[in-house]
């Protein structure tokens, strides 16, 4: 089952140039004071508030009425500009929310590129939180709290690559800025290879789904984007 269903999407330019001038600050301030060089962030309630009354979420609503996916919930990865990477291989993780960071799982993200490199690779492998390699490991969230994380076990990434082996799929055609996005699975161990030379920002939103098998009946479907 391939874990990723590419679809045709772009915001309204008048939708587009909101957004970005939206979150401008946000990623002025993590660049300058987050404790690591890419995260996951949830806006607080002022932004949510404002975000949800604006065209470009409007939008978003709308595409994913037509994909009959309900409760879209806004949040965005953020990757710092620092340089070559020494390894530019991603965590191998499992994303999950709720008590301890970890309770239920998020089955399928829908992730909007809105800046960085265009062919960044996400790579997959069929590995689930009942795996044995899969381990519960603490870290500090932008806000400075910590919480829980399911990730391949290992002390660095390439003991954790190690541990889990070569992934069983890769793709380099998720997201074009302003052409096409992509649902991605996210409830298996996955990984974004970033290099780290250009920074990123990935608006991406979350809905009230069992599993990737919704996804994977759009695709069956031959649905209409």
């Amino acid at each position: 089952m391939t874990p990723y269903l590419t679809v045709p999407f772009k915001f309204t330019k008048e939708a587009f140039d909101w957004i970005t001038d939206f979150f401008d600050p946000i990623v002025k301030d993590f660049n300058v004071n987050a404790p690591r060089a890419s995260a996951l962030l949830n806006l607080s309630n002022e932004n949510m508030g404002l975000l949800r009354e604006s065209l470009p979420w409007t939008e978003v609503v709308n595409f994913a009425s037509k994909c009959k996916l309900k409760n879209p919930y806004p949040q965005m990865f953020i990757y710092r500009s620092m340089g070559l990477r020494p390894v530019q291989l991603g965590n191998p993780h499992i994303d999950t929310a709720g008590a301890g960071g970890i309770e239920k799982l998020v089955p399928v993200r829908f992730n909007i590129l809105l800046d960085g490199f265009d062919n960044t690779e996400m790579v997959w492998w069929d590995i689930n939180r009942d795996d044995p390699r899969v381990v519960n490991f603490q870290f500090q969230t932008p806000d400075r709290k910590f919480t829980g994380r399911l990730q391949a076990d290992g002390k660095n990434l390439k003991e954790q690559w190690n541990t889990v082996g070569e992934p069983a799929f890769r793709a380099n055609n998720l997201s074009k800025i302003q052409e096409c996005a992509s649902f991605v699975r996210t409830d298996i161990l996955h990984a974004l290879n970033w290099t780290g030379v250009d920074p990123r920002l990935i608006f991406s939103i979350k809905f009230d789904v069992d599993s990737w098998d919704q996804i994977e009946n759009l695709r069956q479907d031959g649905a209409r984007f």
